[in-house]
């Protein structure tokens, strides 16, 4: 078997000093120079950035047994969600899917419209005083106080659950990109301001849980079904305040920055009105052109072969959807924002597009954030057209998922969208 090409680094490090720098630079670059399978070294690990839609069917798929989650990004984010469906591994997560996933059936958010709707008539309200808004931290703020209510039926105010989540991302993704931590030898190492951080949040969590375990009437909510769930064919116990825990941390971790930062790249790439099509288009190639997260890792539990090379055991497998969603190979001018790409009917590359994941670890929150997405978008669309305020940058940056760089005005105008081309808004990242 033959070993991969790819950028020889630095002879220590490898190239973990180019990944920190810019981690979607250099992955991009490695692909445009190396091909479509790169082998990467950081330090110690070995890893193999993958990049066609049929070599991610056979890791994520078809040869999906021998990949498993047992890598170095998974064991940092346990350190926060603990043993949950974004860092557990085989039986674990089986039993938590298994138990988690009846939860989040399309029919359970059929009437989610009036709860967006109470949050989000007396912003855009606000929106008409204001006549300009960061469309970034709105999005966040809106989405936030969303899953609340959706998951917990909770009024918590959404900034005391948001702003120590900023503190977990970041110092999550800072241990992730650091060769050696001392937290790995014992989480009594972690900094104090993360410890906090994941303090303050399960106070929340936690008191949530314990209310609506005494509660009479309990409501009809995400933590009510979990509360409930059970697997009685195989006599199951019910999930355990722990495990609620680490299932709530998750969904709110992973679930409100995914759809808030795609919402709203939504808005910057129609703003004049200058794009026409379903809301529910929209979205799906906002979230084509950055999705949030940005880059899966899986390791490699024996020996494999993945187009003519070789994938050693213990290796570590990455694969980006950023990257695949921009391949020019699958994507016809991958670069121009098309709404009109995902319309019923028209090809797209099979395993191509994986903004939710692929096989059987796709995004059990996947209905319930295309419902929120587009639920906002028609109801702004309908109401306003926002205009990029000029001069701005529109750069992203990746950590645990992909951000805003930059908070990002927009001016609010009465009207809704007209109906022209697509948005051709060039290479922003």
């Amino acid at each position: 078997m033959t070993r991969a090409p790819g950028p020889k680094g630095n002879a220590v490090w490898g190239s973990l000093a180019d990944f920190k720098a810019d981690s979607l630079g250099f992955l991009a670059s490695a692909v445009r120079d190396h091909g479509d399978i790169v082998r990467l070294r950081f330090g110690p690990v070995t890893a193999h950035l993958i990049n066609r839609p049929e070599y991610v069917d056979h890791v994520l798929s078809r040869n999906g047994a021998n990949y498993d989650k047992a890598t170095r990004s998974a064991r940092r984010i346990a350190a926060t969600t603990g043993d949950s469906l974004l860092s557990a591994n085989e039986r674990a997560w089986q039993r938590h899917r298994r138990l988690i996933q009846p939860a989040f059936q399309p029919r359970c958010f059929d009437g989610i419209g009036p709860v967006i709707d109470d949050l989000l008539l007396p912003m855009l309200a606000r929106w008409q005083r204001a006549g300009r808004v960061d469309i970034v931290a709105e999005m966040m703020q809106l989405v936030i106080a969303t899953a609340i209510r959706v998951l917990f039926s909770s009024d918590v105010a959404p900034e005391r659950i948001s702003q120590p989540l900023e503190i977990i991302l970041a110092d999550t993704w800072r241990r992730i990109e650091s060769a050696a931590d001392a937290s790995m030898l014992s989480p009594r190492f972690h900094r104090a301001e993360f410890t906090q951080a994941v303090a303050q949040i399960d106070a929340i969590v936690f008191d949530l849980i314990s209310k609506r375990r005494a509660a009479a009437h309990r409501p009809d909510d995400v933590l009510t079904r979990l509360l409930a769930a059970h697997d009685g064919t195989k006599g199951e116990a019910q999930l355990s305040d722990k495990e609620l825990r680490d299932a709530a941390i998750t969904l709110l971790l992973a679930g409100h920055e995914t759809t808030a930062n795609a919402v709203a790249w939504a808005f910057i790439r129609t703003s004049g009105g200058g794009v026409q099509s379903d809301p529910a288009l929209i979205f799906a190639e906002a979230i084509r052109l950055y999705p949030s997260i940005w880059v899966i890792e899986r390791r490699a539990k024996r020996h494999d072969t993945i187009g003519s090379f070789e994938i050693p055991r213990g290796s570590s497998v990455l694969i980006s959807p950023y990257l695949l969603h921009r391949h020019p190979d699958f994507w016809h001018e991958p670069e121009v924002f098309a709404p009109s790409r995902f319309v019923e009917g028209l090809p797209r590359p099979r395993d191509g597009y994986m903004p939710f994941g692929l096989g059987q670890h796709r995004c059990v929150g996947l209905h319930l954030a295309n419902r929120i997405a587009t639920h906002i978008l028609e109801r702004v669309f309908a109401r306003f057209t926002l205009h990029l305020l000029p001069g701005q940058p529109l750069e992203t940056i990746a950590g645990i998922t992909l951000r805003h760089k930059a908070p990002v005005w927009m001016q609010v105008a009465p009207g809704t969208l007209t109906e022209s081309g697509p948005a051709t808004g060039g290479n922003q990242r």
